[in-house]
């Protein structure tokens, strides 16, 4: 029990005894996981004039590969919108099971499991052409907006649940999380744990579109939106493990706030040409932009994840 004194004796005590901070050691860590998932999404669908971002099937591997050796544990593939060098729309022209076995194979034959395959399943002229990467056997992961209309997003999601490939919820904006939670988690169409991707920051042509764009202008509104999309997440999803993509200007100040919060990240071309929010120096590389958000994430005392630590994460079962 403490020693009991008066009022004025203690003050005296108290003022001689002064200490201007207590015991660093009263100060507990924070919950930051020191694993990082860090994904890459790897398309030159952003292509400025003299990039060097991917827009052929060599380059995708090109790419993919110079990332998953240097440490990322997975890589997304998204054909949607790009043009190779002999005219060929990748998304149209060439079926979704040969485009991406071209350069699945490859990789597969040189890295073997070491990297998570995450692949879009939203170009195709029928539902069965959308979802044929998926039941060939694939796609461990694959991106779906919860926005995106009911006819295609709820049997999609039923199919990747199905086939063992592990759904990724897409939230462009907040709005996109109600329909998630609505559509896919009342109604238990979505199995946990539920992995989620933050995907805002990037603007559209017109006010109702298939998936409805954030506006972000500057570092305010940016940690604006990304807290409260965090909240609203967690508030139905205490456990949700949540990825945040480079997207737009805001590039890697965006996936810098999201490593000091102790979200994944997903950084590459596909929804960003440019290297820093406050200029137009483009980018180099996936690789380039990988290897930033490494060194950010080391400088932050967080490490890069294995494709199996990114599985077990998100609920999937080691392959390694």
């Amino acid at each position: 029990m403490s020693e009991k004194l008066s009022l004025w004796e203690a003050a005296k005590r108290e003022v001689e005894d002064y200490q201007f901070v207590a015991g660093a050691e009263l100060q507990p860590k924070w919950d930051v996981p020191q694993e990082i998932a860090i994904n890459v999404a790897v398309s030159g669908r952003f292509n400025p004039d003299g990039s060097s971002h991917p827009t052929s099937i060599e380059e995708y591997i090109e790419a993919a590969s110079s990332v998953i050796e240097a440490g990322a544990c997975g890589v997304h593939l998204d054909f949607s919108m790009v043009t190779d060098h002999k005219g060929r729309r990748l998304d149209r022209d060439i079926p979704p099971v040969e485009a991406y076995g071209t350069v699945l194979e490859p990789l597969r034959k040189r890295f073997g499991w070491d990297f998570v395959a995450n692949l879009n399943v939203l170009n195709g002229s029928s539902f069965e052409m959308c979802m044929s990467p998926v039941q060939a056997g694939m796609a461990e992961v694959a991106p779906c907006a919860a926005g995106h209309p009911d006819a295609f997003m709820v049997p999609a999601v039923q199919t990747l649940e199905e086939c063992g490939v592990k759904p990724e919820i897409v939230i462009h904006s907040s709005g996109e999380i109600e329909l998630a939670k609505r559509k896919l988690i009342d109604t238990g169409i979505l199995k946990g744990p539920f992995n989620w991707l933050i995907l805002y920051g990037l603007p559209f042509n017109v006010g109702r579109t298939l998936i409805s764009g954030t506006w972000v202008t500057d570092a305010q509104d940016m940690t604006q939106h990304l807290f409260m999309m965090v909240d609203q997440i967690r508030k139905i999803d205490p456990g949700a493990v949540i990825a945040v993509c480079a997207a737009g200007r805001s590039t890697l100040y965006m996936t810098t706030v999201a490593t000091m919060l102790g979200l994944n990240i997903r950084v590459g071309t596909e929804d960003t040409p440019w290297k820093y929010p406050n200029s137009d120096e483009l980018l180099v590389s996936n690789l380039e932009m990988f290897s930033m958000a490494r060194d950010i994430a080391g400088l932050l005392g967080r490490r890069p994840a294995s494709a199996d630590e990114y599985r077990r994460m998100i609920g999937k079962p080691a392959r390694g």
